[in-house]
Parts: structure tokens; sequence; C-alpha cells
């Protein structure tokens, strides 16, 4: 008898992006794993998304939910905790992609290794028009076809090097149970800009990473992004010091004054370089939001202070 495929839920919220979205919704359906829901769950004000995903509705294994009483990006999240019935979760943004084979062999990964909480593979950025765009912040070294890290390794890096080498929310699957903190409202444990990384952390708290060598999802970089908006940027660094604060404050991931310093010590020169470049970090935002990154960064300077005398050692921070 054979052995039942566990469901993978893909999970798509959609907001004023038609196109986009119907390229997500067609990269998810050409998936070959055999268990699959793809939901859809759409606060658009207009109709233009709902006609566009029309045709699709005869494909059982699509659902499209008319989300009309949301008002937020919180509240077209918050329907998947019900919708999605699967054991493991694939979130798909409507302007992102999921190549072909993803799915299946990430969840032969979660199926054959209990060890194993997260699967991602090497970014692939693409821009308005679909065109690949060079990335330097993945995995290099990863062996042919993939290869397991440590979660805690990959953790501790991440923070001392402050880069999300994971990916965004379309690049991973994950099980289910392994996580408490889920992105049912857009956010997770608090963190609104950086919730993909707060996820991930969380995951690698409980296994190892397995990271695919070639991309195998793909990341739409535009001007209409959330995340390229100026006071966002300013904010993610604030939500990174949290970060780094809370896990240096439980001794996971950074366990010594010196790896929590080396985050300090990069954000750190980042703000100088900043300050330097007249805001060359975040053009456009406003006053407000720099002196709120400002008074960040002056409480992370005095912290870092307290960190060299722990340490004993004078911090160095590359690149």
């Amino acid at each position: 008898m054979l052995e039942k495929m566990p469901l993978v839920s893909v999970m798509i919220p959609a907001y004023r992006r038609p196109d986009y979205c119907e390229l997500a919704v067609m990269s998810a359906l050409r998936q070959d794993y055999p268990a699959l829901e793809v939901i859809v769950c759409d606060n658009s004000p207009e109709e233009d998304t709902a006609e566009r995903l029309r045709p699709y509705s005869s494909d059982k294994r699509f659902r499209y939910v008319r989300n009309r009483e949301a008002h937020s990006k919180a509240d077209n999240f918050r329907p998947f905790e019900s919708l999605a019935q699967g054991e493991y979760l694939q979130w798909l943004m409507d302007d992102d992609l999921l190549y072909p084979g993803k799915i299946s062999q990430m969840a032969e990964v979660l199926r054959s290794h209990p060890d194993v909480s997260l699967v991602t593979s090497n970014r692939q950025f693409i821009d308005e028009a679909g065109r690949k765009v060079p990335r330097s912040d993945s995995l290099r070294d990863v062996p042919e076809p993939c290869g397991v890290i440590d979660g805690a390794e990959l953790g501790r890096t991440m923070l001392m090097d402050v880069q999300n080498y994971i990916g965004e929310p379309s690049a991973v699957l994950f099980r289910r149970k392994d996580l408490q903190h889920h992105y049912w409202c857009a956010d997770c444990r608090g963190y609104t800009v950086i919730s993909d990384v707060a996820m991930w952390l969380e995951l690698l708290e409980k296994g190892s990473c397995v990271v695919f060598k070639q991309p195998l999802s793909a990341y739409r970089r535009h001007a209409r992004q959330e995340g390229q908006q100026a006071e966002v940027v300013l904010l993610s660094r604030l939500e990174w010091l949290q970060l780094g604060e809370e896990y240096y404050g439980r001794h996971i991931f950074l366990r010594q004054p010196d790896e929590y310093a080396q985050m300090l010590g990069r954000m750190l020169k980042e703000c100088d370089d900043c300050l330097q470049g007249e805001r060359a970090l975040a053009p456009g935002a406003s006053d407000q939001a720099y002196q709120a990154y400002i008074a960040g960064m002056k409480l992370a300077r005095q912290r870092l202070e307290i960190l060299k005398g722990e340490a004993g050692t004078e911090v160095r921070v590359d690149g």
C-alpha cells in the first residue's frame, strides 16, 4: 500500500495585482506534487483579480476566497489559519513564483528527515518583467543538489551578518506543527517587517535547514512592494536590533558577547555610512522615521560598549 503523501497548502494573499497573482497561481498549479491545495485570499477593492482567476475554479486543487471584509493586510492573512488544511505549509506572495518541482523536492526532504525543520533554496530575484536579477546574499557553498546546515549555526550567522540568507516567505516549505508563532496576522511574534526572519529563526531553534543549490522560487522586486518603502527599510533595522536583543537574552544563536557585538557593530557601521552619505540608506524617509532609527542606533551603541567590556576585546566588523 502506498504511503499517503502529506497535504501541502499553498497560501496566496492577494491585493490589487491581478497580473502577478495569476502568474503566482499558475506556478503553484503547475507543481507536480500530488497532494496539493492552492488557496487565494483576496481583499482587493476591485474585481479584477476575481475575474482573472475565474478560469482556474475548475481545478479541484484551487480555492478562491473573496475577502471583502478585510480592511488590512493582517485581515487578509488571518483566514488562512482555518482555510489551510495542509500538514506542510507554503506561503506564496502574489507577486512571487514557484519554480517547477519545488514542492515535490522540498516535501520529500521533510518526509525523509524529521530532524529538518526548514527547507529552502538559494535566492532568485526577478524584476517587474520577470527578468532575473543577480544577488550576492545567497549561500554559495551549498553542494549539488542540496546541503544540510545546522540550525544553530545558520541562526547565529544570520544574526551576526544581519542577513536573511534563507529567503522571503515564498522560498520556504515547513511543517505546520514546527512553528508556534505563525504568519496568520502578517507578523510573527510582533515582528512586522522581518516577520519571515523571525519565523525562520523559530524553526531553526527546532532543527536543521536543507538548502537546494538551484533556486526553486523567485522573489519579485518592484516599486509597489512594501519592503521597498523608505520608512519600512528603517523599521526593518530596528526590528533586527530587537531580534538580536531577544536571542542574546535567551542565549540562543548569539551565546557569546562578541557574537552579539559583531551584529551591533555591523548595524552601527551601516548607520555611520548612512549619516555620512546623507541618508543613503532610505532616501525619502520622513524625519520622524529617521529620528526613531537614530534613537535606536544610539541605544545599540551604548549596548555595544557594554558588550566590549564583557568580551574583553575590540570588535572587528568585516565588510
